[in-house]
């Protein structure tokens, strides 16, 4: 071979190793699944009308995938209000079809593009009205805590690979009105909170505090809760727009929704 054809050849295979250098792109890992649970009290299953909302909320959200529970294998469809957002939860049973929760606003930031790593985020509802952080324990005879681990577990064995779960909690209003005495409540709140950490590794936890209803002693002993346990942070709500004097409503819930978003994903 002669020598301008060898040099022909090395520039030819130089160019396409570079070409092919320069299209390289190194392989991206996968981010976890997003799921949410949603829990407390009758905030966390929500009483902001769906007549309130737009045509575009009110219509399934592909890229919100919520567990149905009302399906006997409890499969993730797509988030629809109205259908599915706000069921099995301890009365709330005559606003199933008219209202729900902070799982709209949490749409709306999916079609804004807020989680850029995620085309679907899935959500598992597992909150109870009327319920104190007693009858969240173990043992107690409502079954609450048993049914969040049912509905979690479901949710888990649906999935490919362990979750980041992001864990939106409003409960202390109840144990307010029932004067539950503070220490204790505190006390009771640190465990569930630890359950739920055990139960979800690597959860996110974030608690609404009620400074829109008043309660200026649960306010504190949640703002505690926080700066005690890692991996824990509470949102502020002053300000925020109230249904009634004890839940948000559909503007109000947006809000609420914007400032845990924020909440759970500060370096966002």
């Amino acid at each position: 071979m002669r020598f301008t054809e060898a040099l022909h050849i090395c520039l030819v295979a130089a160019c396409l190793a570079a070409a092919a250098l320069a299209s390289w792109q190194p392989l991206r890992a996968e981010p976890p699944p997003l799921v949410f649970v949603i829990t407390g009290e009758s905030n966390s299953g929500g009483l902001g009308l769906n007549a309130d909302a737009t045509a575009e909320e009110r219509a399934p959200r592909q890229s919100v995938l919520v567990l149905d529970l009302e399906a006997a294998d409890r499969r993730f469809v797509p988030l629809e209000l109205g259908r599915n957002n706000l069921r099995k939860h301890t009365r709330l049973e005559d606003y199933f079809d008219t209202c729900h929760g902070l799982e709209n606003q949490l749409a709306n930031a999916m079609a804004a593009g807020r989680f850029p790593a995620h085309s679907q985020v899935y959500l598992v509802k597992t909150g109870h009205g009327g319920s104190t952080v007693a009858q969240w324990q173990p043992d107690a005879a409502s079954g609450y805590w048993k049914e969040f681990v049912a509905r979690t577990d479901a949710a888990r064995k649906l999935l490919d690979r362990e979750p980041q779960w992001v864990v939106w909690m409003s409960l202390g209003i109840n144990d307010a009105i029932a004067r539950t005495p503070v220490d204790a409540w505190q006390a009771q709140m640190a465990d569930h909170v630890r359950r739920i950490q055990r139960q979800l590794p690597g959860a996110r936890i974030m608690l609404t505090e009620f400074q829109s209803m008043g309660y200026p002693e649960i306010n504190r002993r949640i703002q505690a809760l926080a700066a005690e346990i890692a991996g824990v942070a509470s949102v502020d709500t002053t300000g925020i727009p109230l249904r009634d004097g004890n839940h948000w409503g559909y503007a109000g819930l947006k809000m609420v929704a914007d400032r845990l978003i924020e909440a759970s994903f500060p370096a966002r």
